[in-house]
């Protein structure tokens, strides 16, 4: 991954909490898959664990579970919020997995790929340590998500910046398949939110997104201002978050 998420690892869970949505897509994941004692569950790009603990109690004690980052400070947040050590946490990158060939039956990767240089190596190491017959998920933001972006209408640049970042589906349909996947499937879904405007105004402000760290300084001050001013005018405002996420499923042959 290519972003270091270092300077806002103390408040990311403040920043990023769980969300509905989050949980039921963790939970139709999972009721996909049937797990066992033997079996081991990786995430990719864990962060401070926000799902991967979640994850960790729903599978049960017997499945072991990694939790896979390149940003130590984001590992030790993650690490405190585990003090009975359910999680394996580990150090590494998508290119390099610190786990042995064919040892996983699930991988996961929320929100990752756009941050990916190397997407093709890195899909192609979640091949290798995944058994045969193993199955990974990737979640991330379809086209119409970035295009609609309930923030675009005061940061004009992150459609323009995100439409680089985040890749079509058939594109990672096409770099899943040359890996060696099987059994591409995409389920898109729409979840839609309402948010408290001073809330929107503190994650703006801790730039909870990475793409607001993207954005020309001008562009991002006069935005946050334009919201500051709003929150200032009508404190009980709320935003309508419309999110519109592509799930990609395949397995290993």
């Amino acid at each position: 991954m290519s972003e270091s998420f270092s300077e806002i690892a103390p408040v990311y869970d403040a920043l990023r909490p769980l969300s509905a949505g989050d949980r039921a897509r963790l939970d139709d994941m999972l009721a996909q898959v049937v797990l066992g004692p033997d079996d081991l569950v990786v995430e990719i790009g864990c962060g401070t664990g926000r799902l991967t603990l979640p994850l960790g109690r729903a599978v049960g004690e017997n499945v072991r579970v990694v939790g896979v980052d390149p940003e130590e400070k984001m590992l030790e947040v993650a690490r405190r919020k585990d003090p009975g050590g359910r999680v394996v946490w580990r150090r590494g990158t998508a290119y390099k997995l610190p786990l042995e060939d064919g040892s996983a039956s699930l991988a996961l990767m929320v929100m990752v790929v756009h941050l990916l240089r190397r997407r093709p190596s890195a899909f192609r190491e979640a091949h290798r340590v995944l058994r045969i017959g193993g199955r990974l998920s990737v979640w991330t933001f379809t086209p119409g998500h970035v295009a609609r972006f309930y923030l675009n209408e005061y940061f004009p640049s992150i459609p323009v910046i995100d439409a680089v970042r985040f890749p079509s589906i058939s594109v990672l349909q096409r770099e899943l398949e040359k890996a060696g996947f099987a059994k591409v499937s995409v389920e898109e879904r729409v979840e839609r939110s309402e948010l408290d405007l001073a809330a929107v105004v503190d994650r703006v402000r801790g730039r909870y997104i990475s793409t607001l760290s993207l954005l020309p300084p001008l562009e991002y001050r006069q935005g946050l201002q334009r919201l500051e001013e709003l929150l200032a005018e009508e404190h009980e405002r709320k935003l309508v978050q419309r999110s519109e996420w592509a799930i990609l499923t395949s397995t290993t042959q």
